[in-house]
């Protein structure tokens, strides 16, 4: 698909906030990508599509997460909008054609973080936080040390500025996002 086929399909997925949101995200995940010796094309594509599925209800996400085998533990049944990341990768390789692992990886984990991730999962994780349309207590701190040119460091800030949002709003906290900070605060402390 050509990258205008693309943003059609994007286009008629998600409303014109999210959509510049995903732009907004795109540019500063190249962006990042350059400063992190990343793809930036792939960086680009990932921070594009990473949110084709949010808009989907809980129960088409659990439909989607049955249909392409995505496991449904418990945090997820009683969080449903978890699924957009893993559901939105699917989508991505059934409805484009992308097939490119880090990529969908990238995609698959933009939201909740994964154990071992690569400099790609980071770069959207990171993008997709602090892209310039975010407005939240804490954000310009996790901007200054994205620019800082310490890549974990700006992520374990933002994961833990994220755990801690879900612990006021006593949500659920998954699993795979406990998992991803311990795994970046080991490597940052292991230097």
């Amino acid at each position: 698909m050509t990258e205008a086929e693309i943003t059609e399909w994007l286009k008629e997925r998600i409303n014109a906030t999210l959509y510049g949101h995903s732009i907004a995200t795109q540019e500063l995940a190249a962006k990042l990508a350059d400063k992190y010796g990343a793809d930036g094309q792939k960086a680009a594509t990932a921070g594009l599509l990473h949110d084709c599925a949010k808009p989907l209800s809980d129960r088409e996400l659990i439909s989607y997460a049955e249909l392409y085998s995505i496991p449904l533990d418990e945090v997820r049944l009683a969080q449903p909008g978890l699924l957009h990341a893993p559901v939105g990768a699917k989508l991505v390789q059934a409805e484009l054609g992308i097939s490119d692992a880090e990529i969908l990886n990238a995609i698959e984990v933009h939201n909740t973080g994964s154990r071992g991730m690569s400099r790609l999962d980071k770069i959207l994780y990171l993008a997709d936080a602090s892209e310039p349309n975010r407005s939240y207590p804490g954000v310009q701190l996790i901007r200054n040390l994205a620019s800082s040119g310490d890549l974990d460091a700006a992520v374990l800030e933002t994961m833990e500025m994220k755990i801690r949002h879900v612990m006021q709003k006593k949500s659920m906290l998954h699993p795979l996002s406990v998992e991803a900070r311990n795994d970046v605060l080991r490597k940052i402390l292991d230097h």
